[in-house]
């Protein structure tokens, strides 16, 4: 028991750690962590659920998947959606964010959600830098948005595994990985 509590409490000082050493490294990346409510504007599909939203067509192309961040925190307002198998779909990410310093992008993985893996591809994201959009070239991950600033909407179209199953998604901007994470559930 006293081993798992220094895990979790090393696991906890690993991710502040990454915060910090953005909010040492330059002071553009400590903006991006901001916190409080916001009140932004959108569509009135901000108060629809992804997997409500998953089933909308964009005129008959791909089907279309939105989500928001919740607020100006560093989480997702959907932490989950469902889409179906080996099916083209389009991710919006609308960033409905108000303070200038929340940035986002949606990095969709190819393995489940597990805090492993969202570490890993979230640690390699700051290392892939902004010019990279902090999207590492990294065998777990299936497609990702660019970075959205507040205000901005960025999406990506890609196809969905070909096998049913749950799938992570995290945002990549430096520190944001820990706790801006969700499950794309393939059915």
């Amino acid at each position: 028991m006293a081993n798992e509590q220094d895990v979790s409490r090393r696991d906890f000082l690993q991710r502040l750690s990454v915060v910090g050493i953005a909010g040492l490294g330059a002071g553009s990346l400590v903006s991006a962590c901001g916190g409080g409510e916001g009140g932004g504007s959108s569509s009135g599909s901000t108060s629809q659920s992804a997997s409500q939203a998953s089933g909308q067509s964009s005129g008959g192309g791909a089907q279309t998947v939105t989500i928001h961040p919740q607020g100006n925190q560093m989480k997702y307002k959907e932490t989950e959606f469902e889409v179906p198998a080996d099916t083209e779909i389009e991710l919006v990410f609308e960033n409905t964010a108000s303070s200038p310093s929340m940035q986002h992008n949606v990095v969709l993985m190819n393995k489940p959600p597990e805090q492993g893996t969202f570490k890993e591809v979230g640690q390699a994201g700051v290392q892939a830098g902004a010019s990279n959009e902090y999207v590492p070239d990294h065998p777990a991950v299936l497609a990702a948005t660019d970075i959205s600033k507040p205000g901005e909407t960025v999406s990506v179209t890609f196809t969905t595994p070909s096998e049913s199953g749950k799938y992570g998604y995290v945002c990549t901007y430096p520190g944001h990985w820990a706790t801006m994470q969700g499950t794309m559930i393939v059915t």
